[in-house]
């Protein structure tokens, strides 16, 4: 007896913790509400469905299970249907509820002269008759306008995400970027003027730490050394950059290149011998 309730027990757990991991999906509800309600798959009223809806979230909130975004969603969609009806007691379509009119083709009047006496004419509003609702056309609009909202959702995430990254990497405020040079070359010149003491400065204690500044600078540097007036320094990947005025630079340490640019000159004179020797 004791084997048989610890069997009993074991079963109930499993089932329990295959319920309580599973996620409930808005369409499952539905179908679920549609056979417990007992309401026509070919005409459903979409007042008891949407009340029965928020009813059965509520009951699974109670009981912990994990409610998503899409079966909110879905609750919302029912109550915009929902309202409709309440408000004009008759829908021409869902689709026009969730998705907005569409827009009809415009003609163009033409006037039409008639030698007899036309007929008065007595305006009648059309009288609005109740669509029957679907279980197929309830899904398939619903469905529809959630993958509408999730791609919209999604969308609006990147073009937010895009925005962020390029606020991090460009400037906020326009320069002139020939004014900048000027700026930098000058102030590097007052600086050493001023300090004489020392023979560089690091990148870091240029910028005095100013991200954006740091954005706005690097390039005039970059600019400043391609002229050959200053030298930037920097022994591995992702160190410091320190800042020598270039002259500074080559009487302290010597020119680096120089190997490199002995090699090149003996080659230019070989090629230049070669073809010399060939004519």
């Amino acid at each position: 007896m004791q084997k048989e309730n610890t069997i009993n027990s074991a079963s109930q757990n499993q089932i329990q913790d295959l319920l309580f991991s599973r996620e409930i999906g808005w369409k499952e509800i539905i179908y679920d509400l549609i056979n417990t309600e007992q309401l026509d798959p070919w005409d459903i009223n979409i007042t008891t469905l949407s009340d029965k809806y928020l009813e059965k979230i509520k009951e699974y909130e109670e009981d912990d299970f994990f409610t998503s975004s899409k079966v909110l969603l879905a609750a919302a969609l029912l109550l915009r249907i929902k309202s409709e009806i309440l408000l004009n007691q008759y829908i021409k379509s869902i689709d026009e509820i969730l998705f907005g009119k569409k827009e009809e083709k415009k003609y163009t009047m033409e006037r039409i002269e008639l030698d007899e006496e036309i007929p008065s004419l007595v305006l009648r509003s059309p009288i609005p008759r109740y669509k029957k609702v679907t279980l197929k056309e309830l899904m398939s609009a619903l469905n529809k306008a959630i993958n509408t909202e999730n791609r919209r959702i999604k969308k609006e995430i990147i073009n937010k995400n895009a925005l962020r990254e390029t606020g991090f990497s460009l400037p906020k405020k326009k320069f002139s970027i020939k004014d900048k040079i000027k700026s930098i070359h000058e102030t590097l010149l007052i600086y050493f003027e001023k300090n004489k003491d020392k023979i560089k400065i690091s990148f870091t204690e240029f910028v005095n730490g100013n991200p954006e500044e740091k954005i706005n600078s690097f390039f005039p540097l970059l600019h400043l050394e391609n002229s050959k007036k200053i030298w930037l320094e920097q022994e591995n990947h992702f160190d410091e950059i320190y800042i020598w005025m270039r002259k500074i630079y080559l009487e302290k340490n010597g020119d680096p290149y120089a190997d490199l640019k002995d090699v090149f000159e003996e080659e230019i004179k070989e090629e230049i011998k070669e073809e010399l020797d060939k004519d």
